[in-house]
């Protein structure tokens, strides 16, 4: 009887042991699985991030060229190198306020005639094609 109480203890001790090699089988197999889902997911996860960087990248290229041509449409293409923007709002300012410096720099460099004199009654007569008038100029006559 003790015989068989030792074989039965063996047997259970077995079965215990195949037992546990089965579920430590499952669960390698299980970690395998996971394992490779993980792989799968950091690969995705690397492309998906890769493509992110491409969208911006060309997101940010349209925004210059945005930019550039608002300052184009504006007359303010020559500034386009130094004008970095965020958005559209601060783009609008930046545009005002460089419109505003162009016109005033057009104004203190405009033309202004060095030896500008006013026109004598001759040459009113004479724009205006009233020979009357010319002569009494000529002649110093007054009306």
């Amino acid at each position: 009887m003790e015989n068989e109480k030792v074989t039965q203890t063996q047997d259970q001790q077995q079965d215990q042991t195949q037992q546990q090699d089965q579920q430590q089988t499952v669960d390698m197999k299980t970690y395998l699985e996971l394992v490779a889902k993980m792989e799968k997911m950091e690969q995705t996860l690397a492309n998906e991030a890769e493509k992110q960087k491409e969208i911006e990248a060309k997101q940010n290229e349209l925004w210059q060229k945005e930019v550039s041509l608002s300052l184009k449409e504006a007359g303010l293409e020559k500034f386009a190198d130094i004008v970095k923007v965020n958005d559209e709002k601060e783009l609008k300012e930046v545009i005002k306020k460089l419109t505003t410096i162009v016109n005033e720099i057009k104004i203190e460099t405009g033309y202004v005639p060095s030896n500008h004199k006013q026109m004598t009654a001759y040459e009113q007569a004479k724009k205006q094609g009233n020979t009357k008038n010319m002569i009494k100029a000529i002649f110093g006559m007054k009306d």
